[in-house]
Order: C-alpha cells, then sequence, then structure tokens
C-alpha cells in the first residue's frame, strides 16, 4: 500500500479538457476535469485492486457512493463519500459516475485540479459562432486535439500551458521551471605511465617562522593557466574582465550563473514525445485574466486594474472589455 499515489498529481495525459461556456467576446472558458477510469486506476496502483471498493445508495433522495480502503491498522474499511450529480445525457450512470469521481476527491485523487487556474481562451473566428443569439462552439474547435503541458510545485499547479492543433500557443499560466542541464559526459583520462617513486630529499627549515611560508602549496586553481582561461571566459559572457579581487571560485560562480540565466531564457520543458510548449506570445491584458481574483482589498484591487489597462494601450477593445467585465464582478464580490 502506497497512500502517496493517491494525492500524487495527475499526469497532464490523465486530465481531459472540455469547452464550459462562451461569451460574446468569443472567449471560452475551458474546463479540466477527471475521468472515472482514472480513479480506479490510480486506486488500483496505490492499494491494490483487492485493497480497496466502493459501493452506492441514495440519501435523501440522492445518490452518494462510498469508496472504502482497507487499513491494516485498524483491521477494517475506511470509507469516504460523495454525493454526485446528473448528467446531461445519461442520468443514473452519470451521477453514479460523478458521486464516484467526487467521492476520490475526498481520498485526495485529483485533488489538485481545485487548484487549476480560470482557463480562458480567445477563439479564432472560425471556431465559434451564434446560433439563435447564443455563442457556440464549431467543429473548428478542436480540443480534444490540443496538447497540454504542466508542471506543479509542492503539488499545487505551477505552470499550465497549451498549444492547438496547429502547434499554436493557445493559453499559458504561471512560470516556467528552469530547464536542467542535461549532465555532460566527458571522456576518461588518458592512462598515465606509474614512474618508480623517488624518495625527496628532506627540506632544509634555518627556523619555525619559515615553515609556513616554505610548506605553503600552489594550488592548480591558482596557476596562471586557469585563471587566465577563467577570465576569457568571464569576459565573453559579461563583456568585462573580473575584479582583479575576485577568486577563483567566485568568478566559476559567476559564469555558471550566467549560463544558467541563459539556459533559462532559451530553452523549455520537453512535452511528451517531444512536444514543447515554445514561441510563447509576448505578455496581452488576457493574461491578466486569472490573477482578477487574487487582489481582495478593494481599494488595492481598483488601482491594480486600472494600472493593467494603462499598460495595454493598443490591445483589442474586445480584451479590455473583457478584462472590464472579470473586474466588475469580482470587485462586487469584494465589496
Amino acid at each position: 500500500m502506497n497512500l502517496y499515489e493517491l494525492t500524487r498529481p495527475l499526469d497532464i495525459s490523465d486530465i481531459d479538457f472540455r469547452v464550459q461556456s462562451i461569451n460574446n467576446g468569443g472567449y471560452a472558458t475551458i474546463l479540466a476535469y477527471k475521468d472515472a477510469r482514472v480513479d480506479m486506476a490510480r486506486l488500483d496502483a496505490a492499494v491494490g485492486p483487492l485493497g480497496w471498493q466502493r459501493k452506492h445508495e441514495f440519501i435523501n433522495g440522492k445518490l452518494f457512493c462510498h469508496v472504502g480502503i482497507y487499513s491494516a491498522e485498524y483491521v477494517d474499511f475506511v470509507w469516504k463519500s460523495d454525493v454526485g450529480t446528473e448528467s446531461m445525457t445519461e442520468a443514473a450512470k452519470g451521477e453514479s459516475s460523478d458521486s464516484f469521481k467526487r467521492a476520490c476527491f475526498n481520498w485526495g485523487i485529483g485533488r489538485e485540479l481545485y487548484d487549476y487556474p480560470v482557463i480562458s481562451v480567445k477563439l479564432n473566428e472560425n471556431e465559434w459562432t451564434k446560433d439563435g443569439g447564443r455563442p457556440k462552439q464549431t467543429y473548428n474547435l478542436k480540443i480534444r486535439d490540443w496538447t497540454w503541458y504542466s508542471e506543479f510545485t509542492d503539488g499545487r499547479v505551477s505552470f499550465l500551458a497549451a498549444k492547438d492543433e496547429n502547434g499554436k500557443v493557445r493559453f499559458k499560466w504561471g512560470e516556467m521551471k528552469p530547464k536542467q542541464e542535461e549532465p555532460k559526459f566527458k571522456p576518461a583520462a588518458a592512462p598515465v605511465e606509474v614512474q618508480e617513486e623517488v624518495q625527496a630529499a628532506p627540506v632544509q627549515v634555518a627556523d619555525e617562522a619559515n615553515v609556513k611560508g616554505i610548506l605553503k602549496p600552489q594550488a592548480d586553481d591558482e596557476s596562471d593557466t586557469v585563471r587566465d582561461a577563467l577570465i576569457a571566459e568571464y569576459n565573453q559572457l559579461y563583456g568585462k574582465n573580473p575584479d582583479k579581487r575576485m577568486k577563483n571560485e567566485t568568478i566559476k560562480k559567476a559564469i555558471q550563473d550566467k549560463v544558467d540565466e541563459i539556459l533559462d531564457e532559451g530553452l523549455v520543458p520537453e512535452q511528451n514525445e517531444e512536444q514543447t510548449i515554445e514561441e510563447f506570445e509576448e505578455q496581452t491584458i488576457s493574461d491578466f485574466f486569472d490573477q482578477v481574483k487574487l487582489i481582495k482589498n478593494p481599494k488595492e484591487f481598483i488601482q491594480w486594474a486600472k494600472d493593467t489597462v494603462a499598460k495595454f494601450p493598443d490591445a483589442p477593445q474586445e480584451h479590455v472589455d473583457m478584462f472590464k467585465e472579470l473586474c466588475n464582478a469580482h470587485y462586487k464580490s469584494i465589496m
């Protein structure tokens, strides 16, 4: 039994995405959710197929699911329960599945989905239309063909991005972690021919005061050749020589810091099967949609909203209107 498996964030390949709604400005709110089969697979992996069970019962006319996991400590099953809601297509089956998934949330499976940001995406003109005055997606919106990338910090999502079927970045949120540099493999040193050991002649010490000066070694790191090479590399990266008082180790660290900075700016995380989240677009006002709800002080929020709008004087009017709509709704909730 490994209960940690229950709370470990689900892989992005286990998450499904669908359009929840589309507003009149052509922005789609996309919902991230899990399938009941994902819960079953995670329970099997954590406690084994024989280590858990489920049962359903009606309580006050509502269908509840109880998921039990066997505890060796209590020599019995421990149960966690939740209620479901009907599906729009198959009421009974949907309610049963939903109650099971909700009960598994109580065990920690997929609980990180509650921390996902609001996924708001500006649709292309051919991806939505209006039917009877109501926004509706078209067949050109192929959410199931999009590829997604996620990163987690301490069990909470810290970066989420998506590319459509044409490879264009359609959504990004948070900050990517610095890419870990691949270890550099070097050939082994050439074998050194063993020389017959020669006993060194003893050093004649005139008096104790001279011992420290006589015995002080000249470290390889301090040799002129090594330092010259470090200075040249530092100059190439920073466009100037290091301060003469800087030790070799300090110069090395400065060089490594600069290299890491270059790597962070120039590389992106790998996606499954060499897919990458790349070429992120420059920041627009729509990138601030998911930050609206973060500020709880009304006075600070008003100033932040004004500053954000002022940052993007050339933003499309529909983006600005959407931002103001979100701000107004949030302002009413914190007043």
